[in-house]
């Protein structure tokens, strides 16, 4: 089983299955990987919510030590986001782990996590992808939320990480909580 990262507030309790991820939190000798996705522009360059999140680890790549493969969670819910080793991409790990963190997340929080104040923002999930149709990454990402039940909401506008002069307007996609849909 691989592992993946999880994180949010109080996270630190808890982990869960799919069919071939481990979720668990972030440990204190996660730091070398969670240095290595943010380091690598491939990967991090795309990513608007990743002060803290979470992983997890694939068994069929190391039977006896499971290796972490991506972050998946949010620091600011309900935003969510995850992050994915280049090395797994395009064998759906992304999309297994976004259905294991919504499913798990609805199920332990229904009436959405007690740390979200406003009760509108309760109702569902949030991700952000950034800029619409610029890379094949953007692309592959918003092709994994619609896979996983999100629909496209508004746009919202962000400063660049990059070039912080720089405002983005970037996409919102929503997945709404079970009996929160209009």
């Amino acid at each position: 089983m691989t592992d993946w990262i999880v994180s949010f507030p109080g996270a630190h309790n808890y982990s869960f299955n799919t069919e071939r991820l481990l979720f668990r939190p972030l440990r204190l000798n996660d730091t070398a990987i969670v240095f290595a996705l943010k380091s690598d522009p491939q990967v991090y360059y795309w990513t608007f919510c990743m002060e803290e999140l979470p992983t997890a680890q694939d068994e069929n790549d190391h039977k006896e030590q499971p290796q972490v493969i991506g972050i998946i969670g949010g620091t600011h819910l309900p935003e969510i986001g995850y992050v994915l080793r280049p090395a797994y991409w395009g064998r759906g790990y992304a999309t297994e782990a976004v259905r294991g963190f919504i499913q798990f997340y609805w199920e332990t929080f229904p009436g959405g996590h007690p740390a979200i104040p406003h009760a509108e923002e309760k109702r569902y999930l949030k991700a952000v992808i950034g800029p619409p149709d610029e890379a094949p990454q953007v692309r592959a990402s918003i092709g994994v939320l619609k896979k996983c039940g999100f629909e496209y909401w508004k746009d919202q506008q962000e400063e660049d990480s990059v070039r912080p002069e720089l405002q983005l307007m970037l996409p919102v996609w929503r997945h709404w909580g079970p009996g929160y849909a209009p």
